[in-house]
């Protein structure tokens, strides 16, 4: 709704105090610091593009409007309905997740000198892309034995439709081109793509499954990546995995704390 869109771009450039009251409803006021924090801070004042009163008017109006059907729902108890409370608790679910994983992360990244020595070490992966097809299991035991049928001349993407997980799997473990960073698993980039035409990987543990890795065809990427490029997605790549590492250690220490109990054959009897 247009009403909603505008809302996110609050809007008007006052030269009162921050904490003046620039719209209310009732007893809910609309302040400057407000509208700040609705754009993202000072830095967006100039994308805010409202330049008459007539504007502004218009703009403060979406957003009493909005506020007249917030309270209304409120008044005739939406917000105590129980799909309503469904997905409100699904929403602070996933913002106190994302909250929590921020502040575990915030400010990690690799050195200069990782990422040079990286680069250094795997440069020839990135100036490559490569056609893959794989196959992808939960279980680890079941990935050691489709290998060993891989390699024992079994139908690739034949396992593949029967056995892989992954969406894959229904055009016989094929997921076509890709790069160095596309997978979004470092380790499942370098097994792929330091794999020769042809050739099958060894069973590679990624936080998705357990895969089993085929190139069928590689080609040089034209133009060249620079070695400033190759070194953004490396930047990317060691980021995500330190990211990653310190929140899996964070929940290790944390889950000492706490009684935790699986029934994953009540699980299997629903399957």
């Amino acid at each position: 709704m247009k009403i909603i869109a505008y809302l996110a771009l609050i809007l008007f450039i006052t030269a009162a105090a921050s904490a003046d009251v620039i719209a209310s409803v009732d007893n809910v006021t609309l302040t400057w610091d407000d509208i700040l924090y609705m754009i993202g801070g000072e830095e967006n004042v100039q994308y805010l593009g409202i330049s008459s009163e007539a504007g502004a008017i218009e703009v403060l109006q979406s957003w009493v409007r909005e506020e007249i059907m917030v309270q209304a729902a409120e008044n005739s108890g939406l917000d105590s309905d129980p799909a309503v409370q469904e997905i409100l608790e699904q929403t602070r679910r996933q913002i106190l997740l994302e909250a929590f994983m921020t502040n575990i992360v915030e400010g990690m990244q690799p050195s200069q000198l990782e990422i040079e020595n990286y680069a250094d070490v795997w440069l020839n992966t990135y100036r490559n892309s490569a056609h893959v097809r794989h196959i992808i299991v939960q279980d680890e035991n079941l990935a050691n034995s489709l290998h060993a049928r891989v390699h024992a001349d079994s139908d690739f993407a034949a396992l593949a439709q029967e056995y892989s997980i992954g969406p894959s799997g229904e055009n016989g473990g094929d997921i076509g081109w890709i790069t160095r960073g596309q997978s979004g698993y470092m380790s499942f980039d370098e097994a792929a793509f330091r794999l020769e035409d042809g050739e099958v990987s060894s069973v590679v543990e990624t936080g998705a499954g357990f895969h089993i890795i085929e190139v069928i065809e590689t080609q040089l990427l034209s133009p060249e990546p620079s070695v400033e490029e190759i070194q953004e997605v490396v930047t990317i790549e060691l980021t995500q995995v330190m990211q990653e590492e310190a929140i899996m250690a964070e929940l290790d220490i944390l889950e000492v704390d706490y009684d935790i109990v699986l029934y994953p054959e009540r699980l299997l009897e629903h399957l």
